[in-house]
């Protein structure tokens, strides 16, 4: 009981600082897009890489340039509830609940480093649900 109060809270938080909207964007600003899908191996909850050099790697790592767009996707492979979440920019994407949904965030990165992203809902994260984002100059 406490634990889903726990992440109730937190959920609230970052629905509370989520963007409302991403402001309009030059056309000539780089964007960088990667997409992830869902999956259960066992006990275990994973983000899978699709496409380009992250095609198939479980939690890939994914590297981004300081003050570009980014795009990620993320598609519902395996008909748990999942979401992806960048605490570190404010970013928690909507819910996919069903084998076949989808949902994208968009964001810029405001500054350099390693940066988890993860699925916060039930114990995904403890289950294995977390990669990096990296972002450099």
């Amino acid at each position: 009981m406490h634990t889903r109060i726990a992440i109730s809270l937190i959920a609230f938080v970052f629905i509370s600082f989520m963007p409302v909207a991403l402001p309009a964007l030059d056309p000539g600003r780089s964007k960088t897009s990667y997409t992830l899908k869902t999956a259960t191996q066992g006990d275990r909850r994973l983000f899978i890489g699709v496409g380009g050099h992250i095609d198939g790697v479980i939690n890939p790592n994914l590297s981004v340039k300081e003050w570009e767009v980014v795009e990620i996707t993320l598609l519902n492979d395996d008909g748990l509830n999942h979401h992806i979440a960048l605490p570190d920019f404010f970013i928690m994407s909507k819910e996919v609940m069903e084998k076949g949904t989808k949902t994208v965030v968009t964001f810029v990165p405001f500054k350099q480093g390693g940066f988890i992203y993860y699925c916060i809902l039930d114990n995904h994260r403890e289950l294995g649900m977390e990669g990096r984002l990296i972002v450099s100059k």
